[in-house]
């Protein structure tokens, strides 16, 4: 078999790709937005508000439950207390979407200096499925192969997640933060714990200004 070392480099938008289906991290992108006059002071406290066309999707009532959920043991973690509609400061609403696509990679591959682009290198004539270069840096021997590039078009899922802080007593949004993930062979069930939290980490933020957030995966509970 041929044998060789691969180092993954992309094009233009492999710099948004985050490859979470087989890598130790899960990177997202954030956005938050908020109004001028808008502090982060108490009272800290907020229901959760869906809208009509929300509430009447049965079939992802249990899921938006779940991911509710989450978004409450988030807001928790900065400070938000939950509290029944009526007796809220804040109305909070979340939406999410995930789509597939593709994503053009560029992988740059390293040849294996002992054994040749279609097989080992055997004997003098390069042996079964070998290529014959006698004469390479270091002398008689398989001789060295230049890396090459191999473009490659990787199926990925494009999820993103969105928060909304509306004041409750005059129905203005006070605050929005967008969370957005790019994942090879993942789901909106997956990433999405990691987006929530993505989305609070250095909560509220610095309005407009985008960052990245790159939370560690947690292994699966045996």
């Amino acid at each position: 078999m041929w044998q060789y070392i691969s180092n993954r480099l992309g094009l233009a938008l492999l710099a948004a790709l985050w490859l979470s289906g087989c890598a130790s991290t899960i990177t997202t992108e954030v956005t938050a937005f908020r109004q001028p006059e808008w502090q982060n002071d108490a009272p800290r406290t907020y229901a959760f508000e869906n809208t009509a066309q929300q509430a009447a999707q049965q079939e992802v009532q249990l899921e938006r439950t779940t991911y509710e959920q989450w978004l409450a043991a988030a807001l928790s973690g900065v400070g938000f207390e939950q509290l029944p509609a009526g007796k809220a400061r804040y109305l909070v609403s979340m939406d999410y979407d995930a789509v597939p696509g593709m994503v053009r990679v560029a992988e740059t591959v390293y040849a294996d200096p002992w054994y040749g682009p279609w097989g080992p290198y055997w004997g003098p004539y390069g042996g079964y499925g070998g290529w014959y270069r006698p004469y390479g840096p270091w002398g008689w021997g398989p001789g060295y192969w230049p890396p090459q590039t191999v473009v490659r078009d990787v199926p990925v899922t494009f999820a993103s997640l969105r928060v909304f802080f509306k004041d409750a007593k005059s129905g203005k949004r006070v605050y929005q933060v967008t969370a957005r993930n790019t994942t090879e062979g993942g789901s909106l069930a997956g990433v999405m714990p990691y987006m929530i939290r993505s989305a609070f980490a250095d909560f509220p933020g610095e309005s407009g200004r985008p960052r990245r957030v790159t939370l560690e995966v947690e292994k699966a509970k045996q």
